[in-house]
């Protein structure tokens, strides 16, 4: 439930940030075709960057390697 809520708050976020970055008036309709333009490329770069991220993640060794014991001289 909370990673739903933190979700949810990271797009509205994301999107009173683009809207005033933007100097986007939501009343005119030219000015809600370019926030959807705008939101939607970036909520696909943002699901490109998690996808990198996580391919980083899922690709790393995090189990000890069994083949490499404790082979210390002293």
């Amino acid at each position: 439930m909370k990673t739903l809520l933190i979700l949810i708050k990271v797009f509205v976020i994301g999107a009173l940030l683009i809207i005033s970055n933007g100097d986007l008036a939501m009343s005119s309709s030219e000015n809600r075709h370019q926030f959807f333009e705008e939101y939607t490329t970036w909520l696909s770069e943002l699901f490109d960057h998690s996808l990198v991220v996580v391919g980083y993640v899922v690709g790393n060794q995090w189990l000890p390697n069994p083949q490499q014991d404790l082979n210390v001289e002293g």
